[in-house]
């Protein structure tokens, strides 16, 4: 079946394949888990299973941070669908990244606690090879200025120093301490 997460008024994602795996009639609810289709290409060794259903899936167990959604719902379009460092306007290529993380004091969900950045913009962010400051300018390691790998790496680097483009709203713009914060972080780790 298919599971559908509201975001948004009149807005849902869908996450599939999901299986109700407990029914308790009663109390009228039920616990669904969330599968992922297996193919050959998934699997070094064919194995035999029996049971029909069990042959096109299999159940994990996986924690997902069910604000997530509703997260990037809110970022990608304070940032008006697009990057904030590049521009990139392909919505599907465009994540919410956190400027601090959930598991942080200051990491909540909130519009000023992230970055509507594209998907390699995003990792480089997270692994602190591109940093934005209090000031909003792009910062690139120093490893990436230094390394010499061909075109895409010559795109980054030309990032470096601009200004990232923030949403309207002061309410929503990335907000200074925790940027300051995680500015720090990118620092250390150069």
């Amino acid at each position: 079946m298919v599971y559908f997460i509201a975001t948004r008024p009149g807005s849902y994602e869908a996450v599939f394949p999901a299986f109700v795996t407990e029914d308790d009639p009663a109390s009228r609810e039920v616990l669904i888990s969330v599968g992922e289709m297996v193919g050959p290409m998934d699997e070094p060794q064919p194995v035999l299973v029996e049971d029909p259903v069990a042959r096109r899936y299999t159940l994990r167990e996986v924690r997902v941070r069910v604000h997530q959604a509703r997260f990037r719902a809110r970022v990608i379009p304070a940032y008006r669908d697009r990057c904030a460092i590049c521009r990139l306007k392909e919505v599907r290529l465009l994540d919410a990244a956190h400027i601090l993380g959930d598991a942080e004091t200051e990491g909540e969900p909130t519009v000023s606690n992230g970055l509507s950045l594209c998907s390699i913009h995003h990792r480089a962010f997270d692994r602190n090879l591109v940093g934005v400051s209090p000031e909003l300018r792009v910062r690139l390691a120093p490893k990436l200025l230094n390394d010499v790998d061909g075109p895409m790496l010559d795109l980054l680097k030309g990032f470096e120093g601009t200004t990232i483009e923030v949403p309207r709203r002061a309410a929503w713009k990335p907000d200074r301490d925790r940027l300051a914060a995680r500015f720090e972080r990118f620092r250390a780790a150069a």
